[in-house]
Protein backbone atom coordinates (compact mmCIF):
# COMPACT_ATOMS: atom_id res chain seq x y z
CA UNK A 1 0.00 0.00 0.00
CA UNK A 2 2.96 2.47 0.79
CA UNK A 3 4.50 1.90 -2.63
CA UNK A 4 0.81 2.78 -4.24
CA UNK A 5 0.42 5.59 -2.27
CA UNK A 6 4.35 6.64 -3.15
CA UNK A 7 3.89 6.57 -6.83
CA UNK A 8 0.20 7.98 -6.95
CA UNK A 9 1.98 11.21 -5.17
CA UNK A 10 5.28 10.79 -7.37
CA UNK A 11 6.06 14.31 -8.92
CA UNK A 12 5.05 14.49 -12.56
CA UNK A 13 7.83 16.55 -13.55
CA UNK A 14 11.72 17.04 -13.02
CA UNK A 15 12.09 20.51 -11.37
CA UNK A 16 15.35 22.50 -12.79
CA UNK A 17 15.16 24.18 -9.22
CA UNK A 18 18.28 26.04 -8.75
CA UNK A 19 19.28 25.48 -12.84
CA UNK A 20 19.58 27.98 -15.76
CA UNK A 21 21.55 26.13 -18.03
CA UNK A 22 18.77 25.30 -21.11
CA UNK A 23 21.21 22.80 -22.50
CA UNK A 24 21.31 20.55 -19.65
CA UNK A 25 17.52 21.14 -18.65
CA UNK A 26 16.25 19.61 -21.93
CA UNK A 27 19.07 17.52 -22.35
CA UNK A 28 18.62 15.98 -18.57
CA UNK A 29 14.53 16.00 -19.36
CA UNK A 30 13.67 18.69 -16.67
CA UNK A 31 10.30 20.86 -17.45
CA UNK A 32 10.56 24.08 -19.36
CA UNK A 33 8.39 26.41 -19.72
CA UNK A 34 8.13 27.61 -23.70
CA UNK A 35 9.09 30.98 -23.71
CA UNK A 36 11.06 30.79 -27.38
CA UNK A 37 8.75 32.64 -29.71
CA UNK A 38 8.61 35.74 -27.24
CA UNK A 39 12.74 35.42 -27.25
CA UNK A 40 12.20 35.28 -31.09
CA UNK A 41 10.21 38.11 -31.26
CA UNK A 42 12.44 40.37 -28.36
CA UNK A 43 15.73 39.60 -31.15
CA UNK A 44 14.37 40.77 -34.19
CA UNK A 45 16.46 43.55 -35.69
CA UNK A 46 17.72 45.04 -32.60
CA UNK A 47 21.08 45.37 -31.67
CA UNK A 48 21.35 46.70 -28.62
CA UNK A 49 18.63 45.28 -25.49
CA UNK A 50 18.24 45.75 -21.92
CA UNK A 51 16.30 43.73 -19.64
CA UNK A 52 15.43 44.22 -16.08
CA UNK A 53 13.75 41.41 -13.84
CA UNK A 54 13.34 40.67 -9.69
CA UNK A 55 16.34 38.05 -9.16
CA UNK A 56 15.31 34.03 -9.39
CA UNK A 57 12.99 35.16 -12.29
CA UNK A 58 14.37 33.53 -14.87
CA UNK A 59 16.83 36.38 -16.64
CA UNK A 60 20.07 33.94 -16.64
CA UNK A 61 17.97 30.98 -18.00
CA UNK A 62 17.08 33.63 -20.98
CA UNK A 63 20.46 34.44 -21.14
CA UNK A 64 21.51 30.34 -21.21
CA UNK A 65 18.44 29.90 -23.65
CA UNK A 66 19.86 32.66 -26.23
CA UNK A 67 23.52 31.05 -26.25
CA UNK A 68 21.97 27.95 -27.33
CA UNK A 69 19.68 29.62 -30.05
CA UNK A 70 22.90 32.10 -31.15
CA UNK A 71 25.18 28.83 -31.40
CA UNK A 72 22.53 27.32 -33.89
CA UNK A 73 22.26 24.37 -31.36
CA UNK A 74 18.72 23.37 -33.53
CA UNK A 75 18.47 19.76 -32.27
CA UNK A 76 17.95 21.18 -28.23
CA UNK A 77 15.22 23.31 -29.27
CA UNK A 78 12.84 20.68 -30.97
CA UNK A 79 9.00 20.51 -29.77
CA UNK A 80 9.96 24.18 -29.02
CA UNK A 81 8.01 26.68 -30.90
CA UNK A 82 11.27 28.44 -32.26
CA UNK A 83 11.91 25.21 -33.91
CA UNK A 84 9.28 25.40 -36.52
CA UNK A 85 9.92 29.73 -36.59
CA UNK A 86 13.47 29.94 -37.63
CA UNK A 87 14.50 28.71 -40.83
CA UNK A 88 18.23 29.38 -41.00
CA UNK A 89 19.68 28.48 -37.44
CA UNK A 90 23.34 30.35 -38.50
CA UNK A 91 25.77 29.68 -35.90
CA UNK A 92 27.46 32.60 -34.29
CA UNK A 93 30.22 33.24 -31.67
CA UNK A 94 29.43 33.61 -28.61
CA UNK A 95 30.82 35.49 -25.88
CA UNK A 96 29.18 35.48 -22.12
CA UNK A 97 29.64 37.03 -18.73
CA UNK A 98 27.65 36.35 -15.80
CA UNK A 99 28.28 39.18 -13.05
CA UNK A 100 26.64 37.95 -10.19
CA UNK A 101 29.83 35.73 -10.08
CA UNK A 102 31.92 38.66 -8.99
CA UNK A 103 28.99 40.49 -6.49
CA UNK A 104 31.53 39.41 -3.02
CA UNK A 105 34.76 40.05 -4.43
CA UNK A 106 36.63 42.65 -3.40
CA UNK A 107 37.45 45.58 -6.38
CA UNK A 108 40.80 43.91 -6.70
CA UNK A 109 39.73 40.20 -6.89
CA UNK A 110 36.81 41.28 -9.59
CA UNK A 111 39.55 42.19 -11.83
CA UNK A 112 41.50 39.48 -11.76
CA UNK A 113 38.26 37.47 -11.78
CA UNK A 114 37.10 39.56 -15.11
CA UNK A 115 40.61 39.00 -16.60
CA UNK A 116 40.57 35.13 -15.97
CA UNK A 117 37.34 34.72 -17.60
CA UNK A 118 38.42 37.04 -21.12
CA UNK A 119 41.51 34.73 -20.71
CA UNK A 120 39.04 31.27 -21.07
CA UNK A 121 37.41 33.12 -23.75
CA UNK A 122 40.03 33.73 -25.73
CA UNK A 123 41.63 30.70 -25.78
CA UNK A 124 38.76 29.18 -28.08
CA UNK A 125 39.86 31.93 -30.20
CA UNK A 126 43.53 31.14 -30.18
CA UNK A 127 44.52 34.26 -29.09
CA UNK A 128 47.77 34.84 -27.17
CA UNK A 129 46.60 36.68 -23.68
CA UNK A 130 48.60 39.90 -23.28
CA UNK A 131 48.57 40.81 -19.57
CA UNK A 132 49.61 43.98 -20.42
CA UNK A 133 46.83 44.89 -21.73
CA UNK A 134 43.29 46.21 -19.81
CA UNK A 135 40.13 43.98 -19.43
CA UNK A 136 38.87 46.47 -21.68
CA UNK A 137 40.99 46.45 -24.34
CA UNK A 138 40.95 42.70 -24.03
CA UNK A 139 37.65 42.24 -24.39
CA UNK A 140 37.55 44.55 -27.20
CA UNK A 141 40.28 42.43 -29.14
CA UNK A 142 38.16 39.12 -28.19
CA UNK A 143 34.90 40.98 -29.94
CA UNK A 144 37.02 41.30 -33.15
CA UNK A 145 38.89 38.38 -32.99
CA UNK A 146 36.08 36.55 -32.90
CA UNK A 147 34.23 37.53 -36.05
CA UNK A 148 37.58 37.80 -37.45
CA UNK A 149 37.76 33.68 -36.81
CA UNK A 150 34.03 32.38 -37.75
CA UNK A 151 33.65 34.81 -40.33
CA UNK A 152 30.41 35.95 -38.03
CA UNK A 153 29.17 38.72 -36.38
CA UNK A 154 29.63 38.39 -32.62
CA UNK A 155 27.05 37.73 -29.55
CA UNK A 156 27.25 39.48 -26.36
CA UNK A 157 25.80 37.84 -23.58
CA UNK A 158 25.98 39.79 -20.38
CA UNK A 159 23.82 38.72 -17.31
CA UNK A 160 23.53 40.10 -13.88
CA UNK A 161 25.73 43.90 -14.79
CA UNK A 162 24.62 45.52 -11.56
CA UNK A 163 25.38 42.95 -9.31
CA UNK A 164 28.67 43.38 -8.53
CA UNK A 165 27.21 47.28 -8.01
CA UNK A 166 24.40 46.67 -5.23
CA UNK A 167 27.05 44.56 -3.50
CA UNK A 168 29.17 47.82 -2.70
CA UNK A 169 26.39 50.23 -2.64
CA UNK A 170 27.24 50.71 0.91
CA UNK A 171 30.24 49.87 1.67
CA UNK A 172 32.83 53.02 0.08
CA UNK A 173 33.96 50.84 -2.39
CA UNK A 174 31.10 51.53 -5.44
CA UNK A 175 34.01 54.41 -6.90
CA UNK A 176 36.13 51.70 -6.95
CA UNK A 177 34.34 49.06 -8.57
CA UNK A 178 32.38 51.28 -11.37
CA UNK A 179 35.43 51.76 -13.35
CA UNK A 180 36.22 48.30 -13.74
CA UNK A 181 33.09 47.39 -14.99
CA UNK A 182 32.91 50.47 -17.64
CA UNK A 183 36.02 49.85 -19.14
CA UNK A 184 33.72 46.59 -20.60
CA UNK A 185 30.49 48.07 -21.39
CA UNK A 186 32.59 50.75 -22.94
CA UNK A 187 33.59 47.91 -25.75
CA UNK A 188 30.01 47.16 -25.94
CA UNK A 189 29.71 50.55 -28.57
CA UNK A 190 32.84 50.91 -29.61
CA UNK A 191 33.08 47.44 -31.30
CA UNK A 192 29.13 47.83 -32.81
CA UNK A 193 30.51 46.75 -36.41
CA UNK A 194 31.04 43.70 -35.35
CA UNK A 195 28.23 42.44 -33.29
CA UNK A 196 25.21 40.32 -34.27
CA UNK A 197 23.51 41.01 -30.87
CA UNK A 198 24.60 42.16 -27.53
CA UNK A 199 21.75 41.36 -24.33
CA UNK A 200 22.08 42.62 -21.27
CA UNK A 201 20.21 42.04 -17.65
CA UNK A 202 19.99 43.23 -14.33
CA UNK A 203 18.02 44.58 -11.67
CA UNK A 204 18.06 48.52 -11.76
CA UNK A 205 19.82 51.61 -13.48
CA UNK A 206 23.34 53.27 -12.52
CA UNK A 207 23.06 56.42 -13.96
CA UNK A 208 26.69 56.71 -14.39
CA UNK A 209 27.79 53.57 -15.47
CA UNK A 210 28.95 53.63 -19.04
CA UNK A 211 26.63 51.18 -20.49
CA UNK A 212 23.53 53.46 -20.38
CA UNK A 213 25.98 56.69 -21.34
CA UNK A 214 27.87 55.54 -24.64
CA UNK A 215 25.00 52.81 -25.77
CA UNK A 216 22.54 55.40 -27.30
CA UNK A 217 20.25 53.26 -29.02
CA UNK A 218 20.19 50.90 -25.94
CA UNK A 219 16.90 49.27 -26.06
CA UNK A 220 15.04 49.35 -22.52
CA UNK A 221 12.82 46.20 -22.60
CA UNK A 222 11.78 46.25 -18.85
CA UNK A 223 8.57 47.46 -19.00
CA UNK A 224 7.85 47.22 -22.68
CA UNK A 225 4.15 44.76 -22.86
CA UNK A 226 4.90 42.93 -25.51
CA UNK A 227 7.70 41.45 -23.55
CA UNK A 228 6.54 41.64 -19.78
CA UNK A 229 5.61 37.82 -19.90
CA UNK A 230 9.18 36.60 -20.99
CA UNK A 231 9.71 35.81 -17.82
CA UNK A 232 7.92 33.98 -14.99
CA UNK A 233 4.68 32.09 -15.60
CA UNK A 234 1.55 33.23 -16.88
CA UNK A 235 -1.68 31.57 -15.09
CA UNK A 236 -2.42 30.05 -19.12
CA UNK A 237 1.07 28.79 -18.68
CA UNK A 238 0.42 27.30 -15.17
CA UNK A 239 -2.46 25.64 -16.31
CA UNK A 240 -0.97 24.06 -19.18
CA UNK A 241 2.16 23.06 -17.74
CA UNK A 242 1.20 21.97 -14.31
CA UNK A 243 -2.17 20.55 -14.40
CA UNK A 244 -1.15 17.24 -12.92
CA UNK A 245 1.35 19.27 -10.26
CA UNK A 246 -1.71 21.38 -9.11
CA UNK A 247 -3.83 18.04 -8.46
CA UNK A 248 -1.07 16.45 -6.52
CA UNK A 249 -0.72 19.69 -4.32
CA UNK A 250 -4.64 20.07 -3.89
CA UNK A 251 -5.22 16.45 -2.25
CA UNK A 252 -2.70 17.36 -0.10
CA UNK A 253 -3.83 20.29 1.08
CA UNK A 254 -7.65 18.80 1.31
CA UNK A 255 -9.38 21.16 -1.33
CA UNK A 256 -10.11 21.33 -5.21
CA UNK A 257 -8.44 22.26 -7.86
CA UNK A 258 -9.69 25.50 -8.25
CA UNK A 259 -9.27 26.31 -4.50
CA UNK A 260 -5.51 25.36 -5.54
CA UNK A 261 -4.81 27.64 -8.02
CA UNK A 262 -6.60 30.57 -6.26
CA UNK A 263 -4.23 29.56 -3.21
CA UNK A 264 -0.81 29.47 -5.64
CA UNK A 265 -2.26 32.86 -6.77
CA UNK A 266 -2.32 34.63 -3.28
CA UNK A 267 1.17 33.27 -2.38
CA UNK A 268 3.17 33.69 -5.95
CA UNK A 269 1.58 35.64 -8.34
CA UNK A 270 0.57 39.16 -8.91
CA UNK A 271 3.92 40.56 -10.70
CA UNK A 272 3.22 43.17 -13.38
CA UNK A 273 5.76 44.22 -15.49
CA UNK A 274 3.80 47.02 -17.94
CA UNK A 275 0.46 48.64 -17.81
CA UNK A 276 -1.26 46.00 -19.80
CA UNK A 277 1.19 43.14 -18.14
CA UNK A 278 -0.93 39.75 -17.84
CA UNK A 279 -0.36 38.39 -13.84
CA UNK A 280 2.99 36.81 -13.59
CA UNK A 281 3.44 34.02 -11.07
CA UNK A 282 7.26 34.02 -9.71
CA UNK A 283 8.91 31.07 -11.35
CA UNK A 284 11.55 29.78 -8.73
CA UNK A 285 8.79 30.10 -5.76
CA UNK A 286 5.88 27.81 -8.25
CA UNK A 287 8.82 25.11 -9.49
CA UNK A 288 10.27 25.09 -5.38
CA UNK A 289 6.27 24.39 -4.53
CA UNK A 290 5.38 21.54 -6.94
CA UNK A 291 8.87 20.24 -6.05
CA UNK A 292 8.65 20.31 -2.62
CA UNK A 293 4.47 20.20 -2.21
CA UNK A 294 4.86 22.72 0.34
CA UNK A 295 2.82 26.42 0.00
CA UNK A 296 6.01 27.97 1.83
CA UNK A 297 7.67 31.36 1.09
CA UNK A 298 10.67 30.07 -1.04
CA UNK A 299 11.69 33.61 -2.72
CA UNK A 300 12.74 35.17 0.16
CA UNK A 301 15.05 32.06 0.85
CA UNK A 302 16.72 32.12 -2.25
CA UNK A 303 16.34 36.04 -3.50
CA UNK A 304 16.72 37.90 -0.34
CA UNK A 305 18.93 41.27 -1.57
CA UNK A 306 21.03 42.32 1.77
CA UNK A 307 21.29 45.92 -0.39
CA UNK A 308 17.68 45.99 -0.40
CA UNK A 309 17.23 46.27 3.27
CA UNK A 310 19.86 48.70 3.82
CA UNK A 311 18.18 50.80 1.56
CA UNK A 312 14.76 50.61 3.52
CA UNK A 313 17.32 51.48 6.61
CA UNK A 314 19.07 54.25 5.32
CA UNK A 315 15.66 55.52 4.16
CA UNK A 316 14.33 55.57 7.64
CA UNK A 317 11.17 54.06 5.20
CA UNK A 318 7.76 53.85 6.99
CA UNK A 319 7.40 50.40 6.72
CA UNK A 320 3.58 49.98 7.72
CA UNK A 321 2.63 53.08 5.37
CA UNK A 322 5.18 52.00 2.35
CA UNK A 323 2.10 50.74 0.47
CA UNK A 324 0.52 51.40 -2.34
CA UNK A 325 2.51 54.33 -3.23
CA UNK A 326 1.51 56.09 -6.81
CA UNK A 327 4.81 57.24 -9.18
CA UNK A 328 4.94 58.83 -12.91
CA UNK A 329 6.64 56.97 -15.06
CA UNK A 330 9.48 58.52 -15.35
CA UNK A 331 10.45 57.79 -11.94
CA UNK A 332 11.21 54.26 -12.58
CA UNK A 333 14.05 55.28 -14.52
CA UNK A 334 16.88 55.97 -11.38
CA UNK A 335 19.68 54.57 -9.95
CA UNK A 336 19.82 53.16 -6.61
CA UNK A 337 22.53 55.64 -5.45
CA UNK A 338 19.73 58.25 -5.79
CA UNK A 339 18.55 58.64 -2.02
CA UNK A 340 15.11 59.81 -3.17
CA UNK A 341 14.54 56.42 -5.10
CA UNK A 342 12.81 54.00 -2.78
CA UNK A 343 10.36 52.94 -4.28
CA UNK A 344 11.63 52.17 -8.15
CA UNK A 345 14.16 50.06 -6.27
CA UNK A 346 12.05 48.14 -4.52
CA UNK A 347 9.78 47.92 -7.46
CA UNK A 348 12.90 46.37 -9.78
CA UNK A 349 14.07 44.19 -7.13
CA UNK A 350 10.57 42.73 -7.23
CA UNK A 351 9.53 43.69 -3.60
CA UNK A 352 6.74 46.17 -5.08
CA UNK A 353 4.88 45.37 -8.35
CA UNK A 354 2.35 47.49 -10.67
CA UNK A 355 -1.03 47.40 -9.45
CA UNK A 356 -2.70 49.85 -11.17
CA UNK A 357 -1.99 52.47 -14.26
CA UNK A 358 -3.71 55.88 -15.23
CA UNK A 359 -2.95 56.52 -18.78
CA UNK A 360 -4.21 60.36 -18.17
CA UNK A 361 -1.26 61.16 -16.30
CA UNK A 362 0.96 58.61 -16.82
CA UNK A 363 1.07 57.00 -13.49
CA UNK A 364 1.48 53.58 -11.76
CA UNK A 365 0.28 52.73 -8.56
CA UNK A 366 2.76 50.03 -6.38
CA UNK A 367 2.09 47.29 -3.57
CA UNK A 368 3.45 43.99 -2.43
CA UNK A 369 2.71 41.19 -5.68
CA UNK A 370 1.50 38.41 -3.65
CA UNK A 371 0.94 37.10 0.25
CA UNK A 372 5.05 35.65 -0.18
CA UNK A 373 6.77 38.75 -0.87
CA UNK A 374 5.08 41.04 1.97
CA UNK A 375 5.15 37.86 5.03
CA UNK A 376 8.70 37.94 3.43
CA UNK A 377 9.87 41.38 3.65
CA UNK A 378 8.02 41.77 6.76
CA UNK A 379 10.16 38.73 8.63
CA UNK A 380 13.59 40.20 7.06
CA UNK A 381 12.50 43.49 8.40
CA UNK A 382 12.13 41.40 11.95
CA UNK A 383 16.10 41.54 12.07
CA UNK A 384 16.37 45.12 11.92
CA UNK A 385 13.72 45.86 14.94
CA UNK A 386 14.32 42.88 17.01
CA UNK A 387 18.36 42.59 16.17
CA UNK A 388 19.03 39.69 18.88
CA UNK A 389 18.06 35.79 17.86
CA UNK A 390 14.15 35.60 18.58
CA UNK A 391 13.98 32.08 17.76
CA UNK A 392 12.68 31.30 21.32
CA UNK A 393 10.14 34.31 20.52
CA UNK A 394 8.20 32.44 17.68
CA UNK A 395 7.17 29.99 19.56
CA UNK A 396 4.72 32.99 21.35
CA UNK A 397 3.80 34.40 18.15
CA UNK A 398 2.89 30.98 16.50
CA UNK A 399 0.58 30.58 19.76
CA UNK A 400 -0.59 34.22 19.62
CA UNK A 401 -1.75 33.58 16.11
CA UNK A 402 -3.44 30.30 17.24
CA UNK A 403 -5.12 31.75 20.01
CA UNK A 404 -6.40 34.82 17.91
CA UNK A 405 -7.71 32.97 15.45
CA UNK A 406 -10.06 31.10 18.01
CA UNK A 407 -10.95 34.37 19.37
CA UNK A 408 -8.78 33.36 22.70
CA UNK A 409 -7.89 37.10 22.86
CA UNK A 410 -6.62 37.36 26.43
CA UNK A 411 -4.56 33.84 25.92
CA UNK A 412 -3.33 36.00 22.71
CA UNK A 413 -2.35 38.89 24.58
CA UNK A 414 -0.46 37.07 27.21
CA UNK A 415 1.61 35.22 24.78
CA UNK A 416 2.30 38.62 22.67
CA UNK A 417 3.50 40.50 25.86
CA UNK A 418 5.74 37.89 26.77
CA UNK A 419 7.13 37.70 23.11
CA UNK A 420 7.97 41.22 23.71
CA UNK A 421 8.94 41.13 26.80
CA UNK A 422 11.89 38.64 25.70
CA UNK A 423 13.31 41.64 23.14
CA UNK A 424 15.91 43.98 24.57
CA UNK A 425 15.45 47.76 24.25
CA UNK A 426 12.38 47.42 22.37
CA UNK A 427 10.97 50.37 23.62
CA UNK A 428 14.25 52.82 23.65
CA UNK A 429 12.24 54.33 21.20
CA UNK A 430 8.62 55.71 23.52
CA UNK A 431 6.55 56.71 21.05
CA UNK A 432 3.52 55.15 19.63
CA UNK A 433 3.86 55.05 16.42
CA UNK A 434 6.97 53.27 17.01
CA UNK A 435 5.26 50.46 18.83
CA UNK A 436 2.50 50.66 16.03
CA UNK A 437 5.49 49.84 13.17
CA UNK A 438 6.73 47.05 15.55
CA UNK A 439 3.15 45.97 15.35
CA UNK A 440 2.61 46.07 11.64
CA UNK A 441 5.83 43.66 10.87
CA UNK A 442 4.82 41.28 13.18
CA UNK A 443 1.17 40.65 12.76
CA UNK A 444 2.05 41.01 8.84
CA UNK A 445 4.45 38.58 9.38
CA UNK A 446 2.36 36.50 10.69
CA UNK A 447 0.05 36.50 8.20
CA UNK A 448 -2.66 38.74 9.24
CA UNK A 449 -3.86 41.61 6.98
CA UNK A 450 -2.78 44.57 9.02
CA UNK A 451 -3.04 48.15 8.66
CA UNK A 452 -1.64 50.77 10.93
CA UNK A 453 -2.48 54.69 11.80
CA UNK A 454 -6.07 53.63 9.73
CA UNK A 455 -7.91 57.15 9.04
CA UNK A 456 -11.55 57.66 10.39
CA UNK A 457 -13.36 60.45 10.32
CA UNK A 458 -12.75 61.68 14.19
CA UNK A 459 -8.81 59.88 14.17
CA UNK A 460 -6.32 57.75 13.53
CA UNK A 461 -6.87 53.67 14.81
CA UNK A 462 -3.43 53.11 16.16
CA UNK A 463 -3.95 49.08 14.22
CA UNK A 464 -6.38 46.97 12.54
CA UNK A 465 -5.81 43.18 12.28
CA UNK A 466 -7.91 41.30 9.58
CA UNK A 467 -8.49 37.22 9.38
CA UNK A 468 -11.16 35.37 7.41
CA UNK A 469 -13.61 35.67 10.36
CA UNK A 470 -12.89 38.83 12.62
CA UNK A 471 -11.41 42.36 12.73
CA UNK A 472 -9.41 43.44 15.62
CA UNK A 473 -9.44 47.52 16.63
CA UNK A 474 -6.32 47.99 18.62
CA UNK A 475 -5.51 50.85 20.15
CA UNK A 476 -2.32 51.57 22.09
CA UNK A 477 -1.67 53.91 25.46
CA UNK A 478 2.10 54.29 26.49
CA UNK A 479 2.17 54.32 30.34
CA UNK A 480 -1.13 55.63 30.49
CA UNK A 481 -4.14 52.94 30.47
CA UNK A 482 -5.87 49.86 28.70
CA UNK A 483 -9.59 51.60 29.88
CA UNK A 484 -8.41 54.94 28.26
CA UNK A 485 -7.18 53.13 24.84
CA UNK A 486 -10.72 51.30 25.30
CA UNK A 487 -12.58 54.07 25.57
CA UNK A 488 -10.68 55.91 23.01
CA UNK A 489 -11.87 53.24 20.43
CA UNK A 490 -15.73 53.88 21.71
CA UNK A 491 -15.72 57.30 21.87
CA UNK A 492 -14.26 57.93 18.28
CA UNK A 493 -16.31 55.21 16.97
CA UNK A 494 -13.48 53.24 15.34
CA UNK A 495 -14.66 50.65 14.74
CA UNK A 496 -17.87 51.92 12.61
CA UNK A 497 -16.18 51.35 9.14
CA UNK A 498 -16.35 47.90 9.64
CA UNK A 499 -20.18 47.58 10.88
CA UNK A 500 -21.48 46.36 7.29
CA UNK A 501 -18.44 44.43 6.98
CA UNK A 502 -19.79 40.86 8.14
CA UNK A 503 -17.32 39.75 10.32
CA UNK A 504 -17.25 40.22 14.10
CA UNK A 505 -15.33 43.05 15.37
CA UNK A 506 -13.11 43.00 18.25
CA UNK A 507 -12.03 46.04 20.13
CA UNK A 508 -8.36 45.84 22.42
CA UNK A 509 -7.54 48.74 24.48
CA UNK A 510 -4.22 48.46 25.72
CA UNK A 511 -1.25 49.52 27.64
CA UNK A 512 2.74 49.69 27.63
CA UNK A 513 4.75 50.12 30.22
CA UNK A 514 8.33 51.77 29.50
CA UNK A 515 8.91 52.03 33.20
CA UNK A 516 11.34 50.07 36.14
CA UNK A 517 12.77 47.97 32.41
CA UNK A 518 9.32 46.30 32.13
CA UNK A 519 9.57 47.44 28.30
CA UNK A 520 6.03 45.28 27.24
CA UNK A 521 2.05 45.04 27.25
CA UNK A 522 1.07 45.45 31.37
CA UNK A 523 -2.67 45.67 31.00
CA UNK A 524 -5.30 44.99 27.95
CA UNK A 525 -9.28 45.17 27.89
CA UNK A 526 -11.47 43.65 25.27
CA UNK A 527 -14.69 44.21 24.26
CA UNK A 528 -16.79 41.94 21.62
Amino acid sequence: MRKQINKAMAAPHKYPTGRADFESIINEGFVYVDKTERMYEMIGDRKFVFLSRPRRFGKSLLVNTLRAYFEGKKDLFKGLKIYDIEKDWIQYPVIQLDMSSYKDMSPEKMETAIADDIYKMETKYSIVPNEKLSNGARFKNLIGTAKAVTGKNTVVLIDEYDAPLNAHLYDGKLKEVKPKLQEIFQQLKVCEKDERFVFITGISKFSQVSIFSTINNLEKLSMVEDYSDICGITKDELLSYFKEDINLLAQKYSCSFDQMVEMLKYQFDGYHFSENSPDMFNPTSILTTFKEKKLNNHWFGTATSSYIIDHLKRHNADIKNLVPKSLFSDDFDVSPEDYDSLWPILYQAGYLTIKDYDPKWNTYVLDYPNNEVRVGLMQNMMTYYFPRNISSGKMSMKQFYAALENLQVDEAMTYLKDFLSEIPNILNNKEEKHFQTILYVMFTWLGFYTEAEVNTAVGRTDVVIKNTKNIFVLELKVDGSAEDALLQINSKNYSIPYKYDGREVVKIGANISTENNVRTITDWKVER
